[in-house]
């Protein structure tokens, strides 16, 4: 029984990381059965070539009943600024398995897509973000898409892509119209069918649904709109104190009156109230229009199942689609839960990893014996040092984040005006980076002033910290980080080449990347590491004390990691919630992007004492969530690489 029992601890790694390769599995095939609608739908990359060098890459949603016999309308979903084509599963999901294809795309400058030639604001303008050069070529080159039944929708600048989209057909529509009126024309000033069936055939939109964005809404943009038209916008969207109320309520903006008064005669436009939710219009001449104000928040509109219901009703509304599947009736958030699994399982394996690794006779020098714990907290003076410090790092953290990361426009010129750069690319990525390294220092800083007052003079030495390496151990944990990020990705890689599908919840991604997308880590590696070496230290050499259960100390590790990040967001939302616009309005979106990390640093904490426990040195934990934290929020943003 001892002999049974040693072996199995003896073997908790090998056993550990079974489990956590088999939840990937499950993860990956659970996940690929509900995107696929159980196999009714085929999912498959693409990557179309636009013009002068360009690419748009996204997922292809085909209901497998599609043919060039058995037509099928069509919708391209496009995500938002700072994210990928999968924040649109809900789109492609909902939409294919009730018998519209869907392409979920990459922007031009996000996920697998090219960068522009034009600049960011131009490129969102003419060609809708790669929106515009999509409906050509599904309109040409895909003969199982009924071309009278084209939709566009999106969340956020994907609202912006369908606008810009939907715009730029209807000038071609009145353009062609305006033509047929003039005395010279075929007609003279009456339209002939030929001159109609010609200003119908450049209007390639039927239907259009932005999300999230609904400022482009004015009486002169609703006369370009000739298509089917509906949108959705959060009551309590963070960026809805730019509308013409400064609010989110849409049951008297004016911005919601446009959309609908586009169609209504005169005699019956609105003055004060629209309807919320009620279709006008009709959808067989293109006339249909409807304006949701669910009460969500910016993000929470890509991962709602009211917004869904929304985007669905109005799609099989706007292509007149006979016994549609109920609306309520939606598949995506059991995918997502899938996606959890994977993402839970992935963190799951790091620790085992290491810990084999740590065997291999090239890396088994690295482990050392773990120092021992700081002294317990014996008296008022040294809990009071504990617990001042370990506070006032995420105080800091919190009153940091707004004015450091704001240093982005005089340190990063460029890339925060959304130019191109060859050199720190990512707009998102720099101000996190300088809020990291601030962070990073102070906590340094607060650690050597936390021994300098206090420790030296308690029985706190040096040999407890476990910071002291030779550049060839310092090296050879490198090699190994190296190895365990390698291990966490193919995972992730595996999932998107055999399956199409990554690890997930909400905002919170860890997917695939191209090459452009590890050059562009290198770049932010060395000087996030600043941030993530002192937190390691901080976790394992200045709150590793005696007398405190392990799992409490983590705990408070982990919390002191994540509390700026949660109050921040917090003060936001309280905010939001309580008075219909955010406390940080001109910044709305910092707090925002930055969600996912209360859960990346809350993890950060427990990966770095188990590396550090395994080695007995802090280095390794640092590198590997610097690797892996920073190659996430890398792979899942805009990228302002020039075109090569």
């Amino acid at each position: 029984m001892t002999e049974q029992s040693g072996g199995m601890k003896k073997n908790w790694a090998i056993r550990l990381l079974c489990i956590s390769l088999a939840l990937v599995l499950i993860s990956c095939i659970g996940a690929s059965l509900l995107q696929t609608d159980f196999g009714n739908v085929e999912v498959t990359k693409i990557k179309i070539p636009t013009d002068n060098g360009k690419w748009v890459s996204g997922n292809l949603f085909r209901p497998k009943a599609a043919s060039a016999e058995n037509k099928v309308p069509l919708v391209i979903t496009s995500h938002g600024y700072l994210n990928n084509n999968q924040m649109q599963d809900i789109t492609a999901i909902e939409l294919s398995r009730r018998g519209i294809a869907v392409i979920a795309m990459d922007a031009y400058f996000h996920g697998d897509s090219s960068p522009s030639n034009y600049g960011y604001n131009d490129t969102t303008i003419v060609e809708g973000m790669g929106m515009i050069p999509l409906v050509e070529f599904a309109y040409t080159s895909l003969d199982y898409v009924d071309n009278t039944k084209i939709g566009v929708t999106g969340h956020s600048m994907g609202g912006s892509n369908t606008w810009n989209t939907a715009r730029y057909y209807g000038r071609l529509y009145n353009e062609a119209i305006a033509a047929a009126r003039d005395p010279s024309s075929d007609g003279g000033a009456d339209i002939t069918p030929a001159e109609q069936a010609a200003a119908d055939a450049v209007n390639k939109v039927a239907a259009a649904f932005p999300v999230s964005q609904i400022r482009a809404s004015t009486e002169e943009s609703m006369q370009e709109i000739q298509c089917n038209f509906g949108s959705n916008f959060g009551f309590f969207d963070e960026g809805a104190y730019r509308c013409v109320n400064g609010n989110g309520d849409l049951h008297n903006a004016p911005e919601a009156m446009y959309i609908i008064n586009s169609v209504l005669p005169e005699g019956q436009k609105l003055d004060s109230v629209v309807e919320i939710g009620k279709m006008y219009g009709d959808p067989s001449n293109g006339t249909l229009r409807v304006v949701y104000n669910p009460k969500e928040i910016h993000p929470w509109q890509h991962f709602s199942v009211q917004s869904s219901r929304h985007m669905t009703d109005f799609f099989t509304a706007a292509f007149q689609m006979e016994n549609p599947i109920p609306s309520a009736n939606q598949l995506w958030l059991m995918k997502e839960l899938f996606n959890l699994l994977g993402l839970i399982a992935a963190f799951m394996l790091i620790v085992p990893l290491a810990t084999l690794l740590l065997k291999v006779p090239a890396f088994a020098s690295l482990k050392t014996p773990v120092p021992a714990k700081l002294p317990a907290l014996s008296d008022r003076k040294s809990k009071l040092f504990f617990w001042g410090s370990w506070i006032l790092s995420w105080v800091i953290s919190w009153l940091s984040f707004i004015p450091i990361g704001k240093l982005d426009q005089y340190i990063f010129p460029a890339t925060t005006n959304r130019e191109v750069s060859s050199w720190f690319p990512q707009p998102t990525t720099n101000f996190i980076l300088l809020w990291a390294v601030f962070n990073g220092l102070v906590g340094l800083l607060l650690f050597w002033l936390t021994y300098r007052v206090r420790g030296r003079n308690n029985g706190v030495s040096s040999e407890m910290w476990g910071i002291k390496t030779s550049l060839r151990e310092f090296l050879k944990t490198l090699a190994l980080a190296v190895c365990i990020f390698i291990g966490f990705y193919a995972t992730v890689m595996f999932s998107d080449y055999f399956f199409h599908t990554d690890f997930r919840i909400w905002t919170l991604d860890i997917r695939a990347f191209t090459a452009d997308k590890l050059y562009v880590a290198l770049q932010y590696w060395p000087l996030f590491f600043i941030f993530y070496a002192a937190n390691s230290i901080a976790v394992n050499s200045a709150n590793r004390v005696e007398g405190q259960k392990e799992w409490f100390n983590l705990l408070i590790c982990g919390l002191g990691n994540s509390l700026g990040v949660i109050i921040l967001n917090v003060i936001q939302y309280g905010t939001v919630f309580m008075t219909g616009v955010p406390h940080w309005q001109a910044d709305w979106l910092r707090p925002l992007v930055i969600v996912p990390l209360i859960v990346q640093l809350f993890v950060a904490a427990y990966i770095s004492r188990y590396l550090f426990k395994a080695t007995g040195k802090v280095w390794l934990g640092a590198m590997v969530n610097t690797m892996i934290i920073v190659m996430m929020g890398v792979a899942n943003t805009a990228t302002f690489l020039p075109l090569r």
